[in-house]
């Protein structure tokens, strides 16, 4: 009896394990990196829901209470605007359709307040608002961004500011993954 007790402690600790080790290049800030993302399912589209067939896909989950997602809003439409030809750029807002529309109507009312230009997001938007599409993401927080290929492969995710300047997404990593995965 004591010896099988001790093989089963043995295997536990020894051989389990070495099995559960972690795939060889995994990226925690990057999870689905490399992976198939999975059907871009979302609860409503706040706009006309985009032909992306053939295109590279960019995601930006944000939400209106988001101070840093609002402060992005001018650097996604200009890269939606210059990259429009190669990739759709799709807004997913972590809130209802109702709650996006008030906390718009609050954004304008503290940029006013502050004397600031109202940037509107000026690509398609929809909704997530039970973060079912972000879950399958793996996404920690928002903003997130997610670059998808024309295969359907995630290349890029992650925090639109990066960490401390570092990894953060410019013109050039979108041009970069775009002339990579064309």
């Amino acid at each position: 009896m004591m010896k099988r007790l001790l093989l089963i402690l043995f295997v536990s600790l020894f051989l389990f394990p070495a099995f559960s080790q972690e795939e060889e290049g995994f990226n925690w800030n990057m999870p689905m990196l490399g992976k198939k993302a999975p059907d871009l399912k979302v609860k409503d589209w706040i706009t006309e829901k985009p032909d992306m067939k053939g295109k590279f896909i960019v995601l930006d989950f944000w939400a209106t209470f988001c101070g840093p997602c609002v402060k992005f809003t001018p650097h996604m439409n200009e890269f939606a605007n210059r990259f429009k030809k190669d990739a759709v750029f799709i807004a997913v807002a972590t809130e209802s359709v109702a709650k996006v529309e008030r906390g718009i109507l609050e954004i304008k009312k503290r940029k006013k307040k502050l004397n600031e230009k109202y940037t509107p997001i000026k690509f398609y938007q929809a909704t997530d608002p039970d973060y079912e599409l972000f879950n399958q993401f793996h996404g920690e927080g928002i903003p997130m961004v997610i670059i998808i290929d024309k295969n359907g492969i995630v290349r890029w995710q992650g925090n639109p500011h990066g960490d401390g300047g570092e990894n953060m997404l410019t013109s050039d990593v979108i041009e970069n993954i775009i002339e990579k995965y064309r």
